[in-house]
């Protein structure tokens, strides 16, 4: 008995030892993705326009791609990961959302036109390093335009996150490809998609569907196959599928309780378009 427990240390003892040299040799390799460099890139010119419609329809952009479902519903930030006991167990490290508002603590104090170009179609920041967790999404032209009119003049919140503070798991999952700054995964000379023309036709619905695939990788439009146009966008506004169900929170979250029906019919014209 006494052998068998010992034989049992000495192998948990060599697996820690094992798991820890591991994280040691990672480590090092996820930190380098996610303060890599990104001088290179060439952000294009997006017209901003100032008149009140645009900045209307640039709120509604930021809450149906999914801006405030990170920053926040005054988009003051917040933080996504924060250790345990204040900090006293470095787990996660501290990785913030940024304040995109022109308070104390804001990055819209001083970024540019370009600036926010950047990190959201590149997930790039001024300082050319990676975004941590930023979807870089597949908007069109016009609706970046109104988004970045409408964060422009958003009202002031002071909000100061606390800096990035890198623990072990960040890092360790960006070397092994979970989590990788989307800067690195995507191809920042790829066109840019053309400025969809809201109807209800399965062309706008494919554009819209890009803000599912935050989420879904695949599967959404088998899981809707035998919904009625009314049935889909009933679940999104109560949160109930047709059969009573409770559907996932993701799907009756804000961002899609924002579309309006025309979004939701032609998303749901190109779901069914899928099978």
């Amino acid at each position: 008995m006494k052998k068998f427990i010992k034989w049992t240390l000495l192998i948990l003892a060599s697996l820690i030892a094992l798991i820890i040299l591991t994280g040691l040799v990672l480590y090092p390799i996820g930190k380098k993705k996610l303060t890599q460099s990104y001088a290179n890139i060439r952000v294009e010119s997006v017209g901003i326009p100032t008149d009140a419609d645009a900045i209307a329809r640039g709120r509604h952009v930021s809450v149906i791609w999914a801006c405030t479902n990170c920053h926040g519903d005054v988009l003051s930030g917040r933080s996504f990961t924060r250790d345990p006991i204040g900090g006293a167990i470095p787990v996660f490290g501290t990785i913030p959302a940024s304040n995109l508002t022109s308070g104390k603590g804001g990055i819209g104090r001083f970024y540019s036109d370009a600036d926010w170009i950047r990190a959201i179609r590149h997930g790039v920041k001024p300082n050319n390093q990676p975004e941590v967790f930023m979807y870089v999404t597949t908007i069109s032209d016009q609706d970046l335009g109104d988004l970045i009119a409408y964060l422009k003049q958003i009202p002031p919140v002071n909000s100061d996150e606390s800096a990035i503070k890198w623990g072990p798991i960040i890092p360790i999952a960006s070397a092994i490809g979970v989590f990788p700054p989307v800067a690195g995964t995507i191809d920042h000379n790829a066109p840019r998609p053309p400025d969809p023309a809201p109807a209800v036709t399965k062309e706008y619905g494919k554009y819209l569907s890009a803000i599912c695939a935050q989420c879904h990788i695949g599967g959404i439009a088998y899981a809707v196959k035998n919904w009625k146009q009314e049935d889909f966008i009933h679940a999104i506004n109560t949160g109930y599928a047709p059969d009573g169900k409770l559907i996932g929170p993701t799907m009756s979250s804000q961002t899609f309780r924002e579309m309006n029906e025309k979004e939701l019919s032609a998303l749901w014209l190109y779901l069914q378009s899928q099978h």
